[in-house]
């Protein structure tokens, strides 16, 4: 329900007032169906990673999977039935094959794609051992599953799709093999949350990643299951196949949620770390919201804006309200933190420029210096918050070492300053005219980071990355 008594002037996506009352737009309400988020596909959010090589495929056997990833509670989830036909794509040694062959047994089969041969063989050797039945080995390309047209009933991919470099062909030929009726269940370790900060960053995706190259590829959002430890498990239909059962979620930005009348919000403060935004449904349709890195927390008072420091998402699935912990940095070194009695309004991130750039340089969180194998910066508060008071407020070193929110017992703080200067790289910034390059000796005089130190050459030197 629109608001009679909001100001006009916090109307509308770009300013977002989220004080105490519901937000106002100025966009007529329409059914959630017919608004759906149609993500830009050449919107930047991501660096594929490398694949794993065959020479790490005992690591996919490692005792702690079962507790990581759950993997039983994933297949029951799937539902799979005796006589299912399965693809494990991106296999690797079978971890899952295995287990979905004995529930689809004995008329079932199951597919086991990958594209090292080594991997097939392990695989196999893996499937003897066992005496498991009923999979079938298939050399795919970095393209192609090699998957037959219309007769899959369930393709698995266990933290494997954020290596796909050529995933849209690969989500063509997905699409392609379905059956009537066919899903698709996929692992992806998460951003959002933290609970894939002690993967490689390119390891992890976002839901917001994801939908962004699913929902074009022709895919619906079947259901979003967040019960595993730090995974998401996406199911996932070919869109429009009336064979499967219950309407797709909608999936929508949260200001464009907030344009259509479709949620109700409010933001308040929670401290150094993040900023808690009140949401609500206000339709029958089941939503899943996402979050842009980088929007905008703009303090109602004299506490510090919050600026979120990753893609966030909620599900809202019923009309009750929600408390959305977003992972966010302050954007003033010296004002205070806030608390829950402290209100903010939201904008988008492009209201921040000069911080824009940088929260996704820290999102994707990885860097290649010349031809030396890519740098994975620790992706932790105090090096963010560091981040954030180089490139917005320019601050120097004893500034920077001395605030709390950047000391951290696991990483000294001259690191945290170092890897936070190669952020602000990244993103554009010209660090050798910063005011704490001047203090550049006592940030990389004693460091022992072979990368660290060889991005610190190339600036001195006036070298080059990449």
């Amino acid at each position: 329900m629109m608001r009679s008594d909001a100001p006009a002037g916090l109307r509308g996506r770009r300013h977002l007032a989220c004080a105490v009352a519901v937000l106002v737009c100025t966009t007529a309400a329409q059914p959630a169906t017919a608004r759906a988020q149609e993500p830009d596909r050449n919107e930047r959010h991501r660096v594929p990673a490398d694949f794993m090589s065959f020479r790490g495929a005992q690591w996919l056997e490692r005792a702690e999977r079962l507790q990581e990833e759950q993997p039983e509670a994933v297949l029951d989830a799937m539902a799979l039935e005796s006589g299912d036909v399965v693809a494990d794509i991106g296999c690797g040694s079978g971890y899952y094959a295995r287990r979905m062959a004995p529930r689809v047994a004995p008329e079932g089969r199951v597919y086991c794609v990958d594209i090292q041969q080594e991997m097939l063989d392990f695989m196999q050797q893996l499937t003897d051992r066992d005496g498991v039945t009923g999979i079938v080995p298939v050399l795919g390309d970095v393209d192609d599953p090699k998957l037959p047209d219309g007769e899959v009933d369930w393709i698995i991919l266990a933290d494997v799709y954020h290596e796909m470099s050529e995933h849209e062909a690969m989500l063509a030929r997905m699409r392609a093999s379905l059956a009537p009726g066919g899903r698709v269940a996929l692992l992806e370790y998460r951003i959002e949350d933290g609970t894939g900060d002690n993967m490689k960053s390119d390891h992890t995706m976002s839901v917001r990643q994801v939908l962004a190259e699913w929902l074009p590829a022709g895919f619906a959002l079947v259901d979003l299951h967040e019960f595993l430890p730090g995974q998401h498990l996406f199911i996932m239909k070919a869109a429009g196949d009336a064979e499967v059962p219950g309407d797709p979620i909608v999936n929508l930005d949260l200001f464009e949620a907030l344009d259509q009348e479709l949620v109700e919000a409010e933001a308040v403060g929670a401290g150094d770390t993040s900023v808690t935004v009140r949401i609500r449904n206000t339709r029958d349709d089941k939503l899943v919201v996402t979050m842009p890195a980088g929007v905008f927390f703009r303090a109602a008072g004299d506490s510090r804006d919050m600026v979120s420091r990753r893609e966030a998402v909620i599900r809202l699935f019923d009309g009750e309200w929600h408390d959305w912990a977003v992972r966010s940095v302050g954007r003033q070194r010296d004002r205070l933190a806030s608390g829950p009695t402290d209100r903010f309004t939201l904008e988008l991130p492009e209201s921040l420029p000069e911080l824009d750039a940088l929260i996704y340089a820290m999102q994707v969180g990885t860097y290649r210096v010349a031809d030396s194998p890519l740098l994975y910066i620790p992706r932790t508060h105090g090096v963010e918050q560091a981040a954030v008071w180089i490139a917005g407020e320019n601050r120097g070193y004893n500034d920077i070492a001395a605030a709390a929110a950047v000391q951290d017992e696991r990483l000294p703080t001259q690191y945290a300053v170092a890897f936070a200067l190669v952020y602000c790289d990244l993103a554009g910034l010209d660090v050798t005219r910063t005011r704490i390059w001047e203090d550049r000796e006592r940030v990389f005089g004693r460091l022992r980071d072979q990368g660290l130190t060889t991005w610190y050459q190339l600036k001195t030197t006036g070298g080059t990355q990449q």
